[in-house]
């Protein structure tokens, strides 16, 4: 769905198509955060993704390729949204196999890695509308190919909770739309997987490498030591 069509799709749900109460900005403006409006659809994206999320769906999920840089790699210096909002597994490439490694605590941590090394991840994005075109389409995830990839009942729960954000202005009860927002977060939430996947045969533990084996991955949003933002770092176990 294309902004500026989310814009008006919000404000008929909370019945001021002419816009009285809630203003649009002027048609051909991009989005904003000084509009309350704009500010509500972003606020409901977050949310709803991070509920669709924890809820165990996956149709966001991005799968790339990265390359760290002295063991670290940042995620902000890619386009937005770059922003995870969750890490889901985290490979080590050697070749053209690819071994999962696992995720370690702070506290855990044992030796840095200072190499560049070619990983793969699997991640979801924080939804960042910043500079959207009026006319562009709403995406809850990195650009490229997912911006073609739309979800139509996704897009209608999140213009619901961003007019639920916006009904305290009036505090006026609307039994409607609440039951609007449960009826389209129940049938996201329960969505299958797109499309199912399953494990079968299960190969978990046939695909190892005793070099990835010694291999731990971490994420922090703020890592003052490589002066990084957003920052998953390797690290190596120590074997004594």
């Amino acid at each position: 769905m294309q902004l500026q069509h989310a814009r008006e799709q919000v404000v008929m749900l909370l019945d001021d198509p002419d816009g009285q109460r809630w203003e649009l900005p002027p048609s051909a403006d991009p989005f904003t955060v000084s509009n309350e409006v704009d500010l509500a659809i972003q606020s409901a994206a977050v949310e709803c993704l991070s509920l669709y999320v924890h809820a165990g769906g996956d149709f966001f999920d991005v799968v790339q390729e990265i390359t760290t840089a002295n063991g670290t790699f940042e995620f902000t210096s890619q386009t937005a949204p770059n922003i995870p909002l969750l890490v889901k597994a985290v490979s080590l490439k050697e070749g053209s196999n690819n071994f999962r490694i696992h995720a370690t605590r702070e506290q855990d941590i044992e030796i840095d890695v200072n190499e560049s090394k070619k990983i793969k991840v699997r991640v979801v994005y924080v939804p960042d509308f910043t500079g959207l075109a009026h006319n562009a389409e709403l995406t809850y995830s990195l650009g490229g190919v997912m911006s073609a990839l739309s979800w139509p009942m996704f897009d209608q729960w999140v213009l619901s909770v961003a007019a639920k954000h916006l009904t305290p202005k009036e505090n006026e009860a609307n039994a409607q739309l609440d039951d609007r927002v449960a009826m389209l977060q129940n049938a996201c939430t329960k969505a299958p997987e797109q499309p199912i996947s399953v494990t079968f045969p299960d190969s978990r533990g046939n695909n190892w490498s005793i070099n990835a084996a010694l291999y731990r991955w971490s994420y922090v949003a703020r890592d003052l030591i490589a002066n990084k933002q957003c920052c998953l770092r390797l690290h190596r176990i120590s074997l004594r």
